[in-house]
């Protein structure tokens, strides 16, 4: 009010003095001071302060005026000395500018949080959280015309070594259930992610998940078990720089980097290592990008074997992947696009190495190869026996021979994949096909690498005329998938479906059997068969699920496994 005041003297004279009760003057100014005295908001000597100084600033405003007479003299519009002149904004200018005035001081309001009571710190908005939950209903079926006879090569290993020789003393090694059902199991899938914005170009996630034990392919928990608590494992922990729009180099334990079916990767599948992925669009319609990556699978242990002199420690052998894919993306129409990518995963030193001649009965308890042996498998893969033991001399007929099982082939992946996103009407439909070869496949290697017979395949042979003979040995290094899917994909609202039918193909020693996913068959090659699936958005971010795996050896004895999953499944 003081300023209005002062503002309003400007443009007239005042009386220089008056007391609180004085009659009303014809002069609005000085009426308004008198009532800001009157209200106790400036004192008598305050007031008479400012109508002194308006009267003098009046008296120089009519002296200047009266000093400049040509100035007078040209103006048009009837104006007189010591008036003051006020420029006319329109109303439409007033409102864009108290608009424009609004909307940043609210915008500085949010960044600063001034204006939020109780307001968080701001590095909190730099953090931004993920989840979701899996609550499922899974039954296994096994054919009552299975084979009995399956040994499970990856618990073998896990559990071993295995005495080969104890087989005809009355002791199997692992075998797997081929023909028992395993109806309404309650399985649990939980995930909870961090993403952290540390800069203009650095990114890092944590992410946690569940699970029964700590296999790369599933977080998925099997319920029950005396109601114990469940576990928790660090599912993902990377850090990203995007130095540009374009381009980011990603390291540490992170999604996925590849454009993929679930043909030779399960979906839940994560890669340790370093990953470095570039967009280069040509066209408004045509871009293209690539992803080269280098991830560890397994290392040898420092002091493996543990029981060895340092001359005997193993030298090294580390496997590690390298990949690299480059692909394509065409919209070749406003609500159609075409992906593909070619991609070559090259697996160094998967395979396995006969073991120098192993002398176990002195005592020992390793043969120098051990470490080629794959430190996760599921089924499938072609498996020969690592050690070569040499004879007891004390009982050269019937001696132990502990062992591990190593795999027979390299795994160099040459893979195709595709993409076609399209829409019939308003109907989102994708049509996914994926072809892939392993070229370091050749089938006369696991015959031929070592002489006397040592070093040959132990599985992946046909069923015999009788339980205890084997026909002849068959693989194959080829894999493919068809799919085709009708509706939204990913189902987030209410009343969001899709429905998917697929076919997948994997001959034994396509893809290293332990990354494949673990529902089809569960998990592992030289399988075959359909894939049919179904979502339906229930509200909002949950959805139901009802999924059917139905899928049988490509080669070997009968082995057919149909998997039928109902579940619910939320996201946040």
């Amino acid at each position: 009010m003081l300023c209005i005041a002062v503002g309003l003297l400007l443009s007239g004279n005042a009386a220089s003095a008056f007391g609180q009760d004085a009659a009303p003057s014809p002069n609005a100014t000085v009426n308004l001071i008198r009532l800001m005295v009157k209200k106790g908001l400036i004192s008598q000597s305050e007031a008479d302060g400012l109508l002194k100084q308006a009267n003098d600033e009046a008296a120089q405003a009519r002296s200047a005026a009266a000093a400049a007479p040509a100035a007078v003299a040209t103006t048009t519009d009837g104006a007189q000395p010591g008036d003051v002149r006020v420029t006319y904004v329109p109303q439409s200018v007033r409102n864009e500018i108290r608009d424009q005035v609004k909307q940043e001081v609210i915008a500085q309001a949010k960044s600063e949080h001034w204006a939020e009571p109780n307001a968080l710190p701001d590095w909190l908005d730099r953090i931004s959280w993920s989840g979701d939950v899996h609550v499922r209903d899974e039954s296994w079926y096994y054919s009552r015309s299975n084979s009995p006879y399956f040994i499970d090569y990856g618990t073998l290993n896990r559990t071993g070594p295995f005495d080969v020789n104890s087989i005809t003393q009355g002791s199997t090694p692992p075998i797997f259930n081929s023909q028992q059902n395993r109806p309404n199991m309650l399985r649990l899938q939980a995930h909870i992610g961090m993403n952290v914005k540390l800069g203009d170009t650095i990114t890092a996630g944590v992410r946690i998940g569940s699970g029964g034990d700590n296999n790369p392919v599933s977080t998925t928990q099997t319920l029950g078990g005396g109601l114990i608590k469940k576990d928790i494992w660090l599912d993902q922990a990377w850090v990203r720089w995007q130095p540009y729009k374009d381009f980011s180099l990603t390291a540490g334990r992170m999604p996925d980097p590849f454009m993929v079916t679930d043909l030779i990767y399960s979906t839940e599948l994560n890669f340790d290592g370093v990953a470095g992925h570039g967009d280069l669009p040509f066209t408004d319609s045509l871009s293209s990008f690539a992803t080269l990556g280098a991830f560890p699978i397994q290392y040898v242990g420092n002091d493996a074997p543990e029981q060895a002199f340092g001359t005997d420690k193993n030298s090294g052998g580390d496997n590690w992947l390298t990949a690299l894919q480059f692909g394509l993306k065409w919209k070749f129409a406003d609500d159609a696009q075409w992906k593909v990518a070619l991609a070559y995963y090259y697996f160094d030193h998967m395979q396995g190495r006969l073991s120098a001649p192993c002398l176990l009965y002195t005592g020992i308890n390793y043969c120098s190869t051990d470490d080629t042996a794959p430190q996760y498998m599921q089924k499938g893969n072609t498996v020969f026996l690592l050690r070569d033991i040499v004879p007891n001399p004390s009982s050269p007929d019937n001696y132990a021979q502990p062992q591990f099982v190593g795999l027979s082939y390299n795994y160099h992946v040459a893979d195709l994949t595709n993409k076609v996103d399209f829409k019939i009407g308003e109907t989102p439909m994708e049509i996914q096909a994926e072809y892939e070869r392993n070229m370091a496949y050749h089938a006369r290697d696991a015959f031929d690498r070592y002489p006397n017979g040592l070093g040959q395949p132990v599985n992946n042979f046909q069923a015999g005329s009788t339980a205890t003979t084997s026909g002849p040995y068959k693989s194959g290094p080829v894999g493919w998938l068809v799919r085709g899917i009708i509706g939204n994909p990913n189902p987030m609202a209410a009343n969001e479906w899709n429905i998917a039918l697929g076919y997948k193909y994997l001959q034994p020693d396509a893809v290293l059997d332990g990354m494949t996913d673990q529902n089809f068959h569960l998990g592992g090659t030289n399988a075959k068969g359909f894939i049919l699936t179904a979502d339906y958005g229930i509200a909002e971010r949950t959805w139901v699920s009802a999924r059917y795996f139905g899928a049988k050896q490509v080669y070997g004895p009968p082995f057919t496994i149909d998997v039928v999953q109902l579940e619910v499944s939320t996201k946040f």
